[in-house]
């Protein structure tokens, strides 16, 4: 039994992706009879408008399909499927239709090429002419250019004939400058040698009188102790003879009684 459907394909993006070749391939893998699509507008949408024909089975295969594959780049919003009840081109009529359809566009697409290509060329042309003028003004202005940097360079080495005569100059007073100060040097360092010879001889009668004062000291402390060692014996025998006279009072206490 034969079956047509509508089937209805709306979306933001469904058209120049090859959405019906896409279908058709699978159709004719399907070996259904009938088949057409073509895009349309509708509410400022781009909609696939598809009719197919031929055995059920086939026909809800091919449903399926659709319903659950999109070509790349494909931006989908509905599917909606209705019963047709119209004519429908054989697929291989529609195949070369189509066909003959696409070749019309690349003709026309190659047409529009052409004509591009010939705007293109014009303009590349008044560029070319543009760029030439612009080259013989930029070597105009070289010249210019060159001759004023040949007179710099000419002032430039003028100038540096009188910077290096000025350094010249300069590097000779530095080396005068650079002589009396190292005669200064020299003599600030020979005074400076005399002084420390001076103050070496200096160091030399303080250390000598030091060493003398202290043997002096070590003299005075030797007397001291000896001083000491006498006084001791001093009081010692002092002690002994206050002692013999202490008992020699009480002795005569006890006989006068």
């Amino acid at each position: 039994m034969t079956v047509k459907k509508r089937i209805i394909i709306k979306g933001n993006k469904v058209h120049n992706i090859g959405y019906r070749p896409f279908l058709m391939e699978k159709a004719q893998e399907l070996k259904i009879l009938n088949f057409h699509a073509k895009n349309i507008k509708e509410d400022r949408k781009q909609v696939v408008d598809v009719r197919v024909g031929g055995e059920g089975t086939k026909i809800d295969n091919f449903l399926k399909f659709v319903d659950e594959n999109r070509p790349e780049y494909a931006e989908v919003e509905s599917t909606s499927v209705e019963e047709y009840e119209g004519d429908i081109l054989t697929l291989k009529e529609f195949s070369r239709v189509f066909s003959a359809s696409q070749l019309s566009k690349i003709v026309q697409s190659g047409v529009g090429m052409l004509d591009k290509q010939d705007i293109t060329i014009e303009r590349i042309d008044n560029l070319t002419k543009e760029n030439r003028d612009g080259f013989e003004r930029t070597d105009q202005n070289f010249m210019v250019l060159t001759k004023e940097t040949k007179n710099g360079f000419e002032r430039t080495d003028q100038n540096f004939m009188v910077l290096t005569k000025e350094t010249k100059n300069g590097f000779e007073r530095t080396d005068q400058n650079f002589m009396v100060l190292t005669k200064e040097t020299k003599n600030g360092f020979e005074r400076t040698d005399q002084n420390f010879t001076n103050l070496r001889d200096d160091y030399g009668k303080i250390s000598r009188d030091l060493t003398k004062a202290v043997q002096g000291i070590e003299k005075v402390a030797r007397n001291t102790g000896k001083l000491l060692k006498k006084s001791e014996k001093d009081r010692g025998e002092s002690r002994d003879s206050i002692n013999k006279l202490a008992n020699a009072i009480l002795k005569l206490a006890e006989k006068t009684g």
